[in-house]
């Protein structure tokens, strides 16, 4: 199965100016709200600035094709030697569109416009919306080596596939915010 690639224009959208976190994430949450109402998903945002020597339009149908925007083994992520004891496979945030899922759209510009800059030290505009089945997923666990027997701890917004090898199957969309 194809995920679907949603395109939504948002020229006003850009990060050399505070964006406004509401208009813009009004349009994102109706795109959601249109596509995937009643769906248990989780979106994971990207940025095309962290993926050098992609168009949008390659890096979407490569993400199509693949499930995820993790690939080249050898690329790492900003965040990886931080979070490498949950072995995630994404960063995400869980929800169902049309029940919890207000404001989704907004919160994800700010963080991209706030806290990554807290984070890297320079700000980033999300370009593709990623959307999986929340079913594909499970939540990443740490892995202490230093206390076996230890119960694991879960991170709400950090995941892995549960069949690895049918990544593409667990991706339902790609919105494509378009400047």
């Amino acid at each position: 199965m194809n995920p679907r690639l949603i395109d939504i224009p948002l020229p006003e959208y850009g990060i050399t100016t505070p964006p406004d976190f509401t208009a813009i994430g009004a349009k994102i949450d109706k795109a959601l709200e249109d596509n995937f109402r009643g769906k248990e998903v989780a979106i994971r945002a990207i940025s095309l600035a962290e993926h050098p020597g992609k168009t949008l339009d390659g890096l979407a149908g490569l993400i199509a094709e693949k499930g995820t925007d993790r690939y080249d083994p050898k690329r790492r992520p900003a965040d990886d030697e931080l979070f490498a004891p949950y072995r995630p496979d994404m960063h995400a945030s869980a929800c169902t569109i049309g029940k919890d899922h207000f404001g989704e759209g907004a919160d994800f510009v700010r963080k991209f416009y706030e806290n990554i800059l807290l984070d890297r030290g320079y700000r980033l505009r999300i370009d593709l919306m990623l959307v999986y089945d929340l079913h594909h997923l499970a939540k990443a666990e740490k892995v202490d080596p230093k206390a076996p027997g230890v119960s694991p701890r879960l991170e709400p917004y950090l995941f892995r596939f549960k069949y690895p090898d049918r990544k593409p199957e667990a991706l339902l969309g790609i919105l494509k915010l378009l400047g």
